[in-house]
């Protein structure tokens, strides 16, 4: 008898369980576009957007230039990206640097730094390319993947509501 009562226990506890779960958080958009890798002066101007989300440029800094003054520099691509919605969103950002063959010549992801873009702001995401890079004079297309996901809202929370970039 105890069985029994465990089943009818744990099918109205089973049952119960919508009642206590939280709301889904918006789901994430991705989208990817092919572009010919043409920088002037190593800035490439592009237009990527997903949920009023944009990319709007693209520096390609190479291994002598990138990072500054460090000893070991890696070539790194700088995205600067635009949050023209009316939500804070994580934005996350991929890209992959191919040849006039199609072979894969270097390939990173990144995110806004704060890993939040409020609505309104403006950001960037670096994306290095540490490992395999030595092939990058013969880049010829890339393809660029953005992905965002809107912020839910918390109940009670003003910044949230009000698009504040804290995560």
């Amino acid at each position: 008898m105890r069985g029994g009562f465990a089943v009818v226990g744990l099918v109205g506890f089973l049952g119960a369980a919508p009642l206590f779960a939280q709301p889904a958080s918006p789901a994430f958009q991705q989208i990817s576009q092919k572009f010919d890798y043409k920088p002037v002066k190593q800035i490439q101007a592009i237009q990527l957007a997903l949920d009023r989300i944009q990319v709007r440029q693209i520096v390609f800094a190479p291994a002598s230039e990138a990072g500054g003054k460090q000893k070991h520099s890696v070539p790194e691509a700088v995205l600067s990206i635009d949050n023209e919605g009316a939500a804070t969103a994580a934005v996350g950002v991929a890209i992959a640097i191919f040849d006039g063959d199609g072979n894969l010549l270097a390939a990173g992801s990144g995110g806004a730094r704060q890993g939040w873009l409020a609505a309104g702001e403006k950001g960037t995401a670096s994306i290095r390319f540490p490992y395999v890079y030595r092939n990058l004079d013969k880049a010829r297309t890339f393809l660029l993947t953005l992905e965002v996901q809107p912020r839910s809202p918390k109940a009670g929370d003003p910044e949230s509501a009000a698009g504040g970039s804290s995560p």
